[in-house]
């Protein structure tokens, strides 16, 4: 499997709203007619026509390469988590697959809650080309399988609450300054009341370590998937206007006091010579913190996300070997020093 800069390719600089909205995530949940859901499948010979006829359909491109994921080390499965282009479920599957392009925007996963779930990744906000780009996959895959489907209620799936649509679009948010003044519990309840959800970085009952959360719909059934995407535009655009806001008068409050934060931060990341996963990403928040108000010029948004990606256990270990907990601190604090050099 890819690692490092390979699999991070997708998150480019310059992407739409970067300084606020690291990423977009559009997953579709797709079951096959003919066979029973995952989590009532019995035969061995209906999970293997599930991998078959995906993998027989997608890898004419030359786009797309086919895993099993039990052929797969843990530490390829926990990179892939850490990547977000696989859930920690599948991760744990015993039948799991995984079909994936070469720059890892797009996937789907095989066996997981349902038979597939398509998914695009895209840098910024990117909705609607993030959606395109999915779309055509799953028209790919429609044009040779026949879906679970209701006239009345849409694509049918494991779980009633993804019912519909199938659909489930999200957003990943760097929110520095609505955690710094404790806002988070209002925005939250906010988008709560508008249908959509707040969580932590990588998903439900994760935390929002450096100030990275993600906002994504909670209603699939009886909406149309532009009609979700445009409610979550709206509300996500809201959000960036009060953190937006919320940088600018912390800034006037806290002054050089804010500056020192944020170039100790960089002094750190310079020049430590060990640096646990959980402080490197609340360091990198901070300098990302900094770029975004001009205080620190020589870096962008899309850097600062790499590094931070590639900064994580298992994808910083499958870039240059497995290695104790105490020696990937080192490890990372060496790639830190050389990023920030």
């Amino acid at each position: 499997m890819q690692s490092g800069a390979n699999m991070l390719a997708w998150l480019t600089d310059n992407a739409p709203e970067c300084d606020v909205v690291v990423s977009t995530r559009i997953r579709l949940a797709r079951n096959l007619a003919d066979i029973p859901f995952p989590a009532r499948i019995r035969r061995m010979d209906d999970i293997e026509a599930v991998h078959s006829r995906a993998r027989e359909c997608l890898t004419k491109s030359p786009t797309f390469t086919y895993e099993r994921l039990s052929n797969l080390t843990e530490l390829d499965k926990r990179a892939l988590v850490e990547g977000h282009v696989i859930s920690s479920d599948l991760a744990r599957s015993k039948y799991g697959g995984l079909i994936i392009s070469q720059d890892q925007s797009l996937s789907v996963m095989i066996m997981e809650e349902d038979h597939y779930r398509l998914q695009g990744l895209g840098a910024g906000m990117s909705l609607f080309a993030t959606y395109n780009l999915v779309d055509k996959l799953d028209q790919m895959l429609a044009s040779e399988v026949k879906y679970a489907f209701s006239d009345e209620l849409g694509f049918l799936t494991s779980c009633p609450t993804n019912v519909g649509t199938g659909m489930r679009a999200s957003l990943m948010l760097h929110l520095p300054a609505l955690s710094a003044v404790k806002g988070i519990p209002r925005i939250s309840q906010m988008i709560g009341k508008m249908g959509m959800t707040v969580r932590g970085a990588f998903g439900e009952g994760s935390t929002a370590a450096g100030a990275f959360y993600q906002i994504s719909n909670q209603v699939t059934l009886g909406v149309t998937e532009k009609e979700i995407l445009m409610h979550l535009l709206s509300i996500a655009n809201k959000v960036i206007d009060f953190e937006r806001d919320a940088r600018k008068e912390l800034y006037n409050s806290m002054g050089t006091a804010l500056e020192d934060k944020i170039w100790r931060a960089v002094g750190i990341l310079k020049y430590a010579r060990r640096i646990s996963d959980a402080e490197a990403q609340k360091l990198i928040s901070d300098v990302a913190f900094g770029v975004s108000l001009g205080i620190v010029k020589d870096m962008t948004s899309g850097q600062l996300y790499r590094i931070m990606m590639n900064a994580r256990p298992a994808i910083l270990a499958s870039a240059s070997g497995p290695q104790q907990a105490q020696d990937r601190d080192a490890a990372r604090a060496d790639m830190l020093r050389q990023a920030f050099s």
